[in-house]
């Protein structure tokens, strides 16, 4: 898209160099284009049909008196999309991001959380995808473009008597330009303190002012888009893949300079007469709307002047290297005059049907398989009312001349009929033949019900068939209707919903230039997703099973108490289940139960639990042998120095005794020898003596106890 102002003409240069170029990329285009809008204007007369059965406009009256209309498709339509709209909007998440490794854990967490909120929250995400479906169903595919909305919004506010501070910050915004503006001043008179002179100074006071804030959107925009607005190859069998998708639309002057197009080189293709795309997609626009007529008012003002804006997607040599690059061609006017080229990564336009057909773009939608049902069964019951009004006011004979014909033809209640003789007037009577065509209504709606899935069982519409039949009866009709819903389900979310999703993320990596801030559970949570890998493989999880609401509850509930049940066993800190496990369940059933908010009712995050002390961890069997012989050598020492200490005990005491003896003998003799002889003997030497051999048998017997202490028993190890 062109910006700040640059010509048009300096974008094509820049794309492409030279006339023939040029000339080839036109060449290229019209073709595709011109296939393309023969392939959509086929299909787009299917789709117009389509609408009128929906709206009940279809078939038209071909019967004598009733023109009754069955409306098949559109019960049909409105029975299937509360279900669908129920599977993707039921919780908060409408799909997500899965992690590869544990490395992507928090950005994926952080994609669902974002992705989910720009599409809810910043866009219309709901009614985006009410529609998509919706046309989905009636008329074969539903489009939704997603894009980088860099447009300008410009808009005036008038401000009185602002003061001067605020003046001056209003006018220091870069996105305000002061259109008018008048200013309120004081007089104030000084006196020059040097020559004493008065000083007259006027001083702004209060400002009335008028300004223009232009501001860019920058953000993801997502809309849901007409199916006749979307050109596609006859050739392709996948719209991501179509050599040429085109997005046709009328845009006034006004739209595409806010596009950053420059206002003058737009005006020249102004004028597309006032109609709308071409003339064959009238049918299935008016079908739409029968209140449009197609025809666009003529407006004086530039800006608001019609022009046919078309964004071109094919793939071209655009670098002359010999493969081709997706590019975008714009194009305005009805020639075709090339204002923007530029390369293309995703093509932003995503594509929805409900029954694709393989290697076909475009397939099939309950619709088609509804009209010829819808048909027969309005026609039947035409001609079962005409049956019935013949049968109730049937034709009348009459004499001319005889009766007057006014009274005849006067069917009210109890009027006379005037007569100038009996039997002047003989009805005809007509049998009612209605009641034999029931059973091949009850067929009709028989064939419906296998086509669609849908029936008055299904849809808990039928008391008496249900109360009739066993429960497994009534599970298996309503898994039947439900498997087809959800198989549409799956192809909307297999074939469109993936791409809108990855094409929102990449477009917020590769536009964003600043860090964002959401609401989630009551919490502002920043986020920057330029870090984000864009290129990144992520799985987008889209939650459908074949399981009704009523039965995931129940399954939540026994998983609940179970998870309760193990943490009171095992303590909340077990290796089955975490408190975080057991909040996404109460969480879940929360949101089965139709509160999306499920943060009002229980903490969604639950915050780490503090450790708990951990058990010592249980020794060796090695280590504990060697402990038990390290212990048992201990045990080996101690008692041999108690030995060794009880024997040198012993030895002192032993000799003790014997010296006690042998001194009580020496007294005993050196009293005697006195007294025999009557010699002076010294006992107390020989005392002395005695004790100083007593002390040397004790420190004998302590080195032989250390001695056999220090060769019988190793030195203690450290254990």
């Amino acid at each position: 898209m062109i910006k700040d102002g640059k010509k048009i003409e300096e974008a094509i240069i820049k794309s492409l160099e030279g006339e023939q170029d040029m000339e080839d990329l036109v060449g290229v285009i019209k073709s595709e284009m011109d296939d393309a809008k023969d392939f959509i204007h086929q299909v787009g007369a299917e789709r117009a049909e389509s609408t009128e059965y929906y709206l009940g406009n279809q078939p038209e009256g071909n019967s004598m008196q009733s023109e009754f209309v069955s409306t098949d498709v559109r019960e049909s339509v409105l029975f299937m999309l509360p279900s669908i709209m129920r599977t993707f909007f039921g919780t908060k998440k409408i799909v997500e991001f899965v992690p590869k490794g544990p490395e992507d854990i928090d950005v994926a967490k952080q994609q669902t959380d974002y992705i989910n909120y720009i599409i809810q929250q910043k866009n219309p995400g709901f009614q985006v995808l009410y529609d998509v479906f919706k046309d989905a169903l009636v008329r074969k595919t539903g489009f939704v473009k997603v894009f980088w909305d860099d447009s300008i919004t410009a808009s005036t506010h008038e401000y009185t008597n602002i003061d001067p501070q605020s003046y001056q910050a209003l006018i220091m915004d870069k996105n305000v330009e002061v259109v008018e503006e008048s200013v309120t001043n004081e007089t104030m008179v000084n006196i020059d303190p040097m020559t004493g002179e008065e000083i007259v100074q006027e001083i702004p006071t209060s400002y009335d002012l008028t300004i223009r804030r232009i501001k860019p959107k920058d953000q993801v925009c997502i809309e849901s888009v007409p199916p006749e607005e979307i050109l596609i190859s006859r050739h392709a069998r996948n719209i991501e893949t179509a050599s040429y998708v085109a997005h046709r639309m009328i845009k006034s002057v006004s739209d595409l300079v806010a596009m950053g197009y420059d206002e003058e080189e737009m005006e020249q293709y102004a004028g597309y007469g006032g109609s709308a795309l071409d003339p064959e997609s009238f049918e299935e626009q008016e079908a739409r709307n029968p209140f449009d007529n197609m025809v666009y008012p003529d407006r004086n003002d530039a800006g608001g002047k019609d022009v046919l804006y078309v964004e071109h997607y094919l793939y071209y040599d655009f670098d002359d290297d010999g493969i081709d690059e997706r590019i975008r061609v714009c194009t305005a006017g009805n020639g075709l005059e090339i204002i923007n080229v530029e390369q293309w990564d995703e093509l932003p336009i995503c594509m929805f049907c409900p029954d694709p057909e393989p290697h076909t773009a475009i397939g099939s939608c309950p619709a088609d398989y509804l009209k010829p049902i819808q048909a027969a069964k309005s026609q039947i019951m035409r001609d079962t009312l005409d049956s019935l009004g013949h049968s109730i006011f049937p034709r009348m004979g009459v004499v001319e001349g005889q009766v007057n014909i006014d009274d005849v033809l006067n069917t009210d209640i109890g009027q006379p009929i005037r007569m100038r003789a009996p039997g002047m007037v003989q009805p005809f009577a007509v049998p009612f033949v209605g009641k034999e065509a029931f059973p091949v209504l009850g067929y009709l709606d028989e064939a419906k019900e296998n086509r669609t899935g849908v029936s008055k069982a299904s849809a808990g519409l039928n008391a008496d068939a249900l109360q009739s039949s066993t429960s497994s009866a009534v599970s298996a009709t309503m898994s039947g209707a439900q498997g087809r819903i959800e198989l549409i389900c799956r192809h909307f979310a297999e074939g469109g919903l993936k791409a809108m999703f990855k094409t929102v993320n990449s477009l917020v990596v590769k536009h964003q230039n600043a860090q964002d801030v959401f609401r989630l559970n009551d919490k502002f949570i920043p986020v920057d997703p330029r870090y984000w890998d864009a290129d990144k493989d992520m799985i987008v999880n889209v939650a459908i099973s074949k399981s009704s609401d009523e039965e995931k509850f129940q399954v939540l509930t026994s998983l609940a108490a179970k998870q309760e049940q193990i943490m009171q066993t095992l303590g909340p800190q077990n290796p089955l289940v975490s408190m975080q496990q057991y909040a996404n369940t109460l969480t879940r059933m929360i949101e089965m139960a139709g509160f999306q908010d499920a943060q009002s009712f229980i903490n969604t995050e639950v915050p780490p639990m503090p450790p708990q002390p951990q058990e010592p961890p249980k020794p060796d069997p090695a280590e504990m042998l060697a402990q038990a012989e390290a212990m048992k050598a201990q045990v080996s020492a101690q008692k041999a120095m108690i030995d060794a200490e009880t024997d040198r005990m012993k030895i002192i005491m032993d000799d003790d005794r014997q010296r006690d003896i042998e001194e009580a003998q020496l007294r005993i003799k050196a009293i005697e020898l006195q007294a025999k002889y009557g010699a002076q003997i010294n006992i107390a030497e020989i005392n002395a003596i005695m004790e100083r051999d007593r002390e040397g048998i004790r420190q004998n017997a302590k080195a032989q106890a250390q001695g056999l202490f220090t060769n019988n028993v190793p030195p203690q190890q450290n254990i």
